[in-house]
């Protein structure tokens, strides 16, 4: 009975996600924005036979005749390619090619932003591909209505060591969100890290120019906010800059307010183009899982953050603005403080040091409002995404074959050919081509140990290649070369590694005390619960909505679903 009523939910999810991009595409004139679909491909591959007859013995080996299998893919636009290259074509899918006997098709790419709108509708038509990357939602949907393959043997027997290696690490907290009743349904594309957790970025030499040291407490973070809105921080004798960065995702690694929100131990987290399902809880006295963001210290930090509004400190139009147009405005130097995650100097401030003398960011760890520590929350542990493979896949196998040659390329044999290229003022992170990818948690915290105790001993014979080319970019920076300043702040000592090596050390990282896949009732409601919250915590910060308000949603949000969810969360088990 619970099983069907699991489907029942899982479809009707599916109709609602649906409904609402087709309200999306009338606004768009019935036509998909910048979507770039490739001819028709069927679902299965044309070429091969069955695997008993083509498939290797086992994780390595090549597909003698090939075969062609397909996938979908998101384009992110920071992602940058070499002349001839894309995604349809580029060192891996040549390796693919000519080492596995695989050639990898891409039915349609669409931007990031509009990938999971696109996802919806594939699933919606059936027409699934091969493989495919879904979110924690989409996952379930495909799960209740049978339309993936169970891998569980599959895995057992294509996945390399190294591939398993990194699928089960971190207490396997990964593999069994992507297991089902026992059965393998997924590979897990993100999870079981930490270095989403926040730090702080603040503009140096505006902290100089005001006479000002780097935070301590939230009080300082609010002095330094308003002084960065009211005293000229830049020098310029105008009234143009403001204080604290901020966009309409409310939650995001860049210009996020998770780190502002750590800081009066509070631990709210649904973006405003998330799921509605990736939540925080935490569990309480009783043994019992409360959400994270209907607590009293997500109300204070709200009164905060309305204060700097009302003082100006805040971009005054921050609700209608993204996080590209929140970049621009801290990079044309309007803006002087932000949160956000480690790879906040890849982008958008890894050119601010080269293009505008004078110019500098400090990496800092967040602060607290008392004499508590402030935990860090991070959202990493449990997977958000996964590759899922088509039953009606003849070759179910070919994603572990393909998965096993990127892992062993990125973190086994490491080959810098297939990660980066650096060519003049120009890096190609080759390591986000490849059209199913997998992880280690700790390995850009190991590798910052690594490069630090290099630089500190002069001694680099203990660095794998990829730990010498992050050691050799810090001591290009140290010589003058300021394009290898996002380097120099990843890597090299008072860089963001260091800062969350730092929470890492002292247990100073916040994680949901729930570690199941999206309830019922989140699919179902999450994302109307989500909407709801967005506009009450916008309302709020801008003051058109007095901070009280917080406990009339609160109480709405229980009675329009969240006591289920509660009651969902707290029946599954999942609550450590």
């Amino acid at each position: 009975m619970a099983a069907k009523k699991l489907k029942v939910w899982a479809l009707v999810a599916l109709v609602l996600i649906v409904a609402a991009v087709t309200a999306c595409s009338k606004d768009n004139g019935g036509k998909a924005s910048n979507a770039s679909d490739s001819p028709s491909a069927s679902s299965s591959p044309s070429a091969g036979s069955s695997p008993a007859e083509t498939a290797p013995d086992g994780p390595t080996g090549k597909y003698d005749p090939p075969i062609e299998v397909t996938t979908v893919r998101s384009i992110n636009a920071g992602v940058k390619f070499q002349e001839g290259d894309s995604l349809d074509s580029n060192i891996w899918t040549k390796d693919f090619e000519s080492a596995l006997g695989i050639k990898v098709t891409n039915k349609w790419k669409v931007s990031d932003q509009q990938y999971q709108n696109k996802m919806a509708v594939t699933m919606a038509s059936g027409d699934l591909p091969d493989f495919m990357l879904v979110d924690a939602q989409q996952f379930q949907v495909l799960v209740q209505a049978d339309t993936i393959a169970d891998l569980t043997d599959v895995y057992a027997k294509y996945a390399s060591d190294l591939t398993k290696k990194s699928i089960e690490e971190g207490g396997g907290l990964r593999m069994k969100a992507a297991t089902v009743n026992g059965k393998i349904m997924g590979i897990p594309a993100d999870g079981g890290g930490r270095d989403d957790a926040h730090s702080i970025y603040i503009r140096t030499d505006w902290l100089q120019n005001l006479g000002l040291e780097p935070p301590k407490t939230m009080d300082d973070v609010i002095k330094i906010a308003l002084a960065f809105t009211k005293d000229d921080p830049d020098k310029n004798g105008k009234n143009d800059t403001y204080g604290l960065s901020l966009d309409m995702s409310l939650f995001n690694g860049w210009s996020g307010l998770e780190g502002f929100f750590n800081g009066y131990h509070a631990y709210p987290f649904n973006p405003t183009k998330g799921t509605g399902t990736n939540l925080n809880f935490i569990k309480g006295a009783d043994g019992k899982a409360v959400w994270a963001d209907t607590q009293p210290e997500v109300k204070t930090a709200l009164g905060k953050l309305q204060e700097l509004f009302k003082a100006g400190a805040i971009y005054p139009e921050f609700s209608v603005i993204d996080g590209v147009k929140s970049g621009e405005l801290v990079t044309s130097g309007k803006v002087g403080m932000a949160y956000g995650a480690f790879w906040v100097p890849t982008w958008p401030i890894n050119n601010m040091k080269k293009d505008v003398p004078g110019f500098d960011w400090g990496i800092y760890p967040i602060v607290s409002a008392d004499d508590k520590p402030a935990m860090a929350q991070s959202t990493g542990g449990l997977p958000s995404k996964f590759y899922v493979v088509s039953k009606k896949s003849k070759h179910p196998e070919a994603p572990f074959i393909l998965l096993n040659r990127v892992v062993d390329k990125l973190y086994g044999n490491f080959d810098i050919q297939f990660h980066t290229v650096v060519k003049g003022d120009v890096t190609y992170g080759l390591h986000m081509y490849p059209p199913i990818n997998g992880s280690f948690a700790e390995k850009n915290q190991e590798a910052a140990s690594a490069v630090q105790e290099a630089l500190q001993t002069n001694n680099t014979s203990q660095l794998n290649e990829e730990q010498k080319q992050y050691y050799d970019q810090v001591q290009q920076y140290n010589a003058g070369d300021l394009g290898m300043w996002a380097s120099y702040k990843l890597w090299a000592p008072g860089g963001v590694f260091d800062v969350l090596g730092q929470y890492k050390k002292n247990n100073l990282i916040f994680q949901s005390a729930y570690t199941g896949n999206p309830t019922p009732t989140m699919i179902a409601k999450g994302p109307s619960l989500r909407d709801e919250q967005v506009r009450t915590f916008t309302a709020i910060i801008m003051g058109s909505q007095p901070v009280d308000y917080f406990d009339e949603w609160v109480a709405k949000w229980m009675e329009s679903g969240g006591k289920d969810i509660l009651d969902e969360v707290n029946a599954s088990g999942q609550v450590q």
